[in-house]
Order: C-alpha cells, then structure tokens, then sequence
C-alpha cells in the first residue's frame, strides 16, 4: 500500500500543529482459492500515529538505526554458533589433533632438516646416546657441522608406512624416505612432551634420533682423528658415535701419512671406516735420501766392502794378495786395489713399514753391487737391505744394514 508523508501546515495563534489525514488505497481483492487457504486481511492497514510536535525551538531526536542491527547481528551468530555447537567443536578438535600428532612432528623434522634447519631439529628431537658415547658428537653444534653434507639435507618422499600406539604418551611409526639419494627405512619412536601443553589439551611430541656406531681402522702412529670437524678424543682409537647419518671422518697429516677424509654412510647401519696407511710422497722422498746418505756410513776399519772405498793390499814384495769370502768365488778373488759399488738406485721398490713404537720406521728392499778390481776386473753381486729410520722434529736419519754381496749376480 502506499503511504503518503505528512506535511506540516503553518502554526495557528495556539501553537497547534495540523497533521493532513492519512490516505489509503483501497484493499486488494484476492481470489477465492486464496481466501480459503489464507488466514484473513483486514481491509486496510491503520496509519501511523503522527509523532507529537516538537517543542519550539528544539530540534526532533534522531533515530538509532545502527543498535538495532548490531543487536541484530549478535543474535545471529548466537544463533549460528548455537546450531553449529557440537559440530564445530568436534571439527576444531579433530584439526588440532591432526596439528598435534606424532605423525605431523616426524614430518615436521624432517622438513626442517631438508631446509637445514638446525633450531627446529633441535628443539623437536631427543638425540639417544650409547655408553661410551662422547657428549661433543651429539651436541648442536655436532647438528650443524652434520648438516653441512650435502646428504643429510638429501631428504625425500617421506612416507609413514604404519603407526603403533605403545601408550597414550608413545607411539611407533614406521617411515620409509630417500636420504641422501639412496631409500631409507626405519622405526621412529615418539614421546608426547608433557611439558608443552597447547590449547590446555595437546602436546607436542618429540622424535627419537638414533645413533650410529662408526667403526674404525687405523694404521699404527695415526693422525689426528676428527667427525665432521669436531675431534674425537686420542683414547678412542677403535670406533666412536655420533648422530645416525652421513659423516666426514678425517685423519689428520703425520710426518708418514697425508690427510685423508672417508664419507661415513651411517644412516642405516654403522659403517667402518679404514685408512689404509700408504705412506705420503713427502715421507716415501725424505725416507729415500735418509736410506742413500745411510748406506754410505761405513766403518772401513771393521769392514772390507763398504761402499765408495778403495782397499789396497800390503804390496809386499813376492806376494800375492786374495779377497777370500765372496760368494761364487771359493778361492777368492786376487787383487792389488778394489773397490765396491752400489749398482742402480739402492731405494728403488723399497718396503716402508710404521710400527707402533713413535717416530720409527723401518724399510727394507734390494740392492746389487759391483766390485772393481784393479781398475779393470769386475764381480757383481746382489743381495738385499734393512734400514731403521728415526723422526725427530720433522727430520729422519737412517741407520742402513746392507747385505749386497749376498750372491753372485
């Protein structure tokens, strides 16, 4: 229906206000189908009742739109919020237990360490030891010199296989993932963390990292040995443990051996870790001048062939002078003068070997010499060499035992 606005008419002597009558338009006909099923309409809608005037002078009071349709908006969402009730409240439940699972904090770990993430590994993992353990390889700082392989942060294709529920604060979940471009699969423990309760109801949970054992063998008088950086103390000669994973174990420079590094797979087993000992080109050159200065030490008194030294014979008149004792030669060999001489490098195809003992070595190998006689007969033998050599301060002198004219050659 339409309704028409009252106008104001121009105030009389008394003050009073005239408000113009309101007008209607006449009721709608409705058919009869509607009458019957429809509940009755009056025939017309009564008009408002005028407001009263408004004091001389005073303006009318504004109407408050805005309460009516907050009031409005609250009783809906009560409304709302009372039907969705149980409803919501299960689904808020069931997400925070999705957020607060054993199952979201493994893989929350491995996340973090795929990105190398140190702090978030740290804060979300007990890192199990075994006795005999060295506390320096299981530190955050062990973590980080870890991660700083290539394949440790390698990690890929994380998939939990099954869950085990131990206890309400327990729970087992098989995993299999790519770590370090080769398939992994284990059995991951989970605590709940009772000390971190969230939304008054969850925990978090924490991942057990297992540990490895890293076998290994070294040869006698080793260097330096150190994992992923950090060294290992000299009382643990024969294997240490450090966080399940790949490692760098190195052994450090010696006076025989250059450094060496070996990539320790320790992900799934403990692996061992062998330095064979092959002596340095700088220790094989510096034993092989010490061996050549030492064959040349000869006491000519004592002994009748040493090296480089010309015998002469008493030259008395009417006699005849044999060298008596060489092999091959039962009569011995007669001579005026001789002289013995190595033949070939004395150090070529040497046997260098470390012993336990600190700042030795001893080498040994073949050797052939020749013996000049008169200055124009020669004899050849062969034979073989021994040699002691000692480490002092970086230097090595070789005390050389040589038997050269062991055969005839």
């Amino acid at each position: 229906m339409a309704e028409n606005t009252p106008s104001s008419a121009p105030a009389s002597d008394g003050g009073a206000t005239d408000v113009a009558p309101v007008e209607t338009s006449p009721p709608m006909e409705t058919s009869p189908a509607l009458e019957t099923a429809a509940s009755p309409i009056p025939d017309a809608v009564p008009a408002a009742p005028a407001p009263p005037p408004a004091a001389s002078g005073t303006a009318p009071a504004p109407k408050r739109r805005g309460a009516g349709r907050w009031i409005a908006i609250t009783l809906v969402l009560v409304f709302v919020l009372a039907i969705a009730g149980g409803g919501g409240a299960y689904l808020a439940s069931a997400s925070l237990s999705k957020t607060y699972s054993p199952e979201r904090a493994l893989a929350t770990y491995f996340d973090a360490q795929k990105r190398g993430d140190v702090n978030a590994m740290w804060a979300n993992a007990n890192y199990l030891r075994g006795d005999g353990s060295f506390e320096q390889f299981f530190s955050k700082d062990a973590l980080t010199a870890m991660l700083s392989i290539d394949q440790n942060k390698a990690i890929s294709d994380v998939t939990i296989t099954s869950s085990r529920v131990v206890d309400s604060s327990t729970t087992v979940l098989t995993v299999s993932l790519q770590w370090g471009g080769s398939p992994h699969s284990a059995n991951y423990t989970l605590h709940k963390n009772l000390g971190d309760t969230r939304y008054f109801f969850f925990n978090t949970w924490k991942l057990d990292i297992p540990y490895t054992t890293i076998g290994l063998t070294l040869p006698n008088q080793p260097g330096a040995i150190t994992v992923d950086s950090i060294s290992m103390p000299s009382s643990a000669t024969t294997s240490v443990q450090a966080i399940a994973g790949y490692h760098n174990v190195t052994m450090g420079k010696t006076a025989f051996y250059d450094a060496s590094t070996k990539l320790a797979n320790g992900v799934d087993v403990s692996p061992n870790v062998t330095f064979d000992g092959t002596i340095s080109s700088a220790a094989k050159a510096s034993v092989a001048a010490a061996i050549r200065t030492g064959a040349n030490v000869c006491d000519s008194s004592r002994y009748t062939d040493c090296p480089g030294h010309t015998y002469h014979s008493a030259g008395a008149a009417y006699t005849i002078y044999f060298l008596d004792g060489l092999p091959g030669y039962p009569g011995g060999i007669q001579y005026n003068y001789y002289v013995f001489n190595y033949s070939g490098d004395l150090t070529a195809g040497m046997q260098l070997e470390v012993p336990k003992d600190e700042g030795l070595m001893y080498a040994s190998g073949t050797c052939a010499m020749t013996m000049t006689v008169d200055g124009s007969r020669t004899y050849r033998f062969k034979g073989d060499w021994s040699a002691n050599l000692a480490w002092t301060g970086g230097t090595v002198a070789a005390k050389v035992f040589e038997n050269c004219e062991k055969t005839k050659a």
